[in-house]
């Protein structure tokens, strides 16, 4: 990926970030206006600390690492933007409270089904290529990964009208969510043969570790409304990024 792309994909997640967080403050002065602030303080608070865990993780990048090899160095960026992008979820939330329609429900569905399988494909892409430098091959593959996941985001039947997905959009349809955790499972597989079939050091064990902790912890974050399991994903989540730059210091993605 050239280098001009990835500040383009950070700068385009830093801009989605920046709105996101500023729906959310005003969802909660409304909601404690209307004393729905429970409600606002279950959904919204998640989905703002994985916004920002991921727009800070992406920023260390940026900023420490110094050499660009892997394949992380090629998916890593447009990955960080597809899960900014997946808490697009929130926004049903925000209209709830302040009758400001940013997206529709169909839309917003739409964007969050793509931004989760993407996602997904690309964790798995990471693993698959950990070996594979050819960019060409690397660009083919999260190009393919991304209109498929398109095209079955507008395919997938959503029911907009339930009581939940007026909260919090989720994945209503039980063959896509079959699809995007099995592509998620076989993401967190790849790195565990990975880790069996590395013969480096303590540092590339670690980064593969990392990626597992991220897969697990964005997955529960994203799908989830449960306060419990966004609790537990948030905190494997904000692992896998920690463990991701403390390990690989000596590497540059967006060099």
């Amino acid at each position: 990926m050239a280098k001009n792309f990835r500040f383009v994909f950070l700068g385009i997640q830093a801009l989605i970030t920046f709105l996101f967080t500023g729906f959310f403050v005003h969802s909660l002065l409304l909601a404690q206006a209307q004393g729905e602030m429970a409600i606002a303080l279950h959904h919204m608070v998640p989905s703002l600390i994985h916004l920002w865990i991921t727009l800070v993780a992406a920023l260390l990048l940026c900023v420490f690492y110094r050499a660009n090899i892997g394949a992380e160095a090629h998916f890593l960026p447009l990955l960080f933007l597809m899960i900014c992008l997946g808490n697009v979820k929130i926004l049903p939330l925000y209209y709830h409270l302040s009758h400001i329609m940013i997206l529709s429900p169909y839309w917003i569905g739409i964007l969050y089904h793509f931004a989760f399988l993407f996602s997904s494909f690309l964790f798995l892409a990471t693993g698959l290529f950990q070996q594979t430098l050819n960019p060409l091959r690397l660009g083919q593959y999260a190009f393919i990964g991304g209109t498929f996941s398109f095209l079955l985001a507008l395919l997938v039947p959503m029911s907009t009208n339930t009581s939940s997905f007026l909260k919090e959009a989720s994945i209503t349809n039980n063959l896509f969510l079959g699809v995007s955790i099995m592509i998620s499972a076989l993401a967190f597989l790849t790195f565990i043969i990975a880790i069996f079939e590395e013969r480096g050091g303590r540092q590339i064990i670690g980064r593969y570790i990392s990626f597992m902790l991220m897969i697990a912890g964005n997955a529960m974050v994203t799908i989830s409304q449960d306060i419990l399991y966004n609790s537990i994903g948030l905190v494997l989540y904000i692992a896998g990024t920690t463990l991701l730059i403390l390990v690989t210091r000596t590497y540059h993605i967006w060099a």
